[in-house]
């Protein structure tokens, strides 16, 4: 009998081994039809001759839905360079059919105001040159593009270096992906062109930040440069929650000896809060079921404090402190 209960366990854990798969993400890199390359003359949609010459971005693989509209957060984070090919795993996971992907172009509120100086050299988000990192209050470049613009003489640089939370913007893109022997692999195709629609880089604009111009950059990842291999659109994802979202940290600074209480104006349902520190590991994540939270026996440091719905999605990020 003994031997029997032996071997039943022995079976059902290896039929959870087998069912496993790996999932990978791939980036097909374009301009329009063509294969992507540095210092290629090419066309954007407004006639602009053109050619790039750094085209470097985040990309956030937020969730998978997968078997009958199954949620998985993956939050992986990459950094995509156009000229070197991305084809990288992401996870492991009983899946069956894949449904879609969501992904975000940038990094993440709940992770975008790290200390880049204390992060592994294998992290994505650690120093960089040339630097991703635009400062800890602005947070990271989400995109840097840069190239030359050969409408007048002579020609002209331009720069678009595209940031801040307020853009960080989700959109899914159905697919079935591309299925192997326990394995699938998400495939995309990226063309960069989309990018800089509706940009006129003839004088060669010089914008870093979040201004209108980058705004529409980043609109335009989200919108445009994103398909899937069967030729899915992107779609963006509405956040109207985002604003909704109301919480305090008390007291805030605070010290290690003290309490800290996180209090909503409301009960919400389907909600975590997460909390990390400034190397971005997970100090705290739970469902929020109550309109207060206690914490305690917190080290010194600096730790940022989000809430995230069901899908992953960060609606609202605040930082707090913790003297010594």
């Amino acid at each position: 009998m003994k031997k029997s209960i032996q071997l039943a366990i022995l079976l059902f854990i290896s039929s959870i081994a087998i069912s496993q798969t790996k999932l990978s993400l791939k980036i097909n890199h374009k301009l329009g039809a063509n294969a992507f390359a540095y210092n290629s003359q090419t066309t954007n949609n407004l006639g602009n001759s053109l050619d790039f010459v750094r085209l470097e971005y985040y990309l956030t693989v937020v969730s998978v839905t997968h078997d009958g509209g199954t949620v998985t957060p993956i939050n992986r984070v990459f950094l995509v360079n156009a000229g070197t090919t991305l084809l990288d795993s992401l996870t492991t996971l009983n899946i069956t059919t894949l449904e879609k992907v969501t992904i975000a172009v940038g990094v993440d509120p709940s992770l975008n105001h790290l200390d880049p100086s204390v992060l592994s050299s294998a992290n994505p988000l650690s120093p960089k040159s040339p630097s991703m990192h635009w400062g800890w209050t602005p947070g990271y470049r989400f995109t840097a593009i840069e190239g030359t613009s050969f409408g007048i003489t002579p020609n002209r640089v331009f720069e678009i270096h595209s940031l801040g939370d307020v853009s960080y913007f989700y959109s899914t893109i159905n697919t079935a992906g591309i299925s192997g022997t326990g394995e699938k692999t998400i495939e995309l195709n990226a063309d960069y062109l989309e990018s800089i629609r509706d940009i006129d880089v003839t004088n060669g604009p010089l914008i870093h930040g979040e201004a209108t111009l980058n705004k529409k950059n980043l609109e335009n990842f989200r919108d445009h440069v994103f398909t899937s291999i069967e030729g899915n659109p992107s779609v963006g994802v509405k956040m109207e929650e985002r604003e909704t979202i109301d919480f305090t940290i008390s007291p805030n600074p605070t010290t290690e000896n003290d309490n800290i209480t996180i209090s909503f104006v409301k009960e919400y349902q389907n909600l975590s809060i997460v909390i990390i520190d400034m190397a971005g590991r997970l100090v705290l994540e739970q469902n929020i079921n109550s309109t207060s939270i206690q914490l305690s026996n917190l080290s010194q440091g600096t730790y940022i404090c989000s809430v995230k719905n069901g899908e992953s999605y960060t609606l609202v990020s605040r930082k707090f402190i913790v003297n010594k």
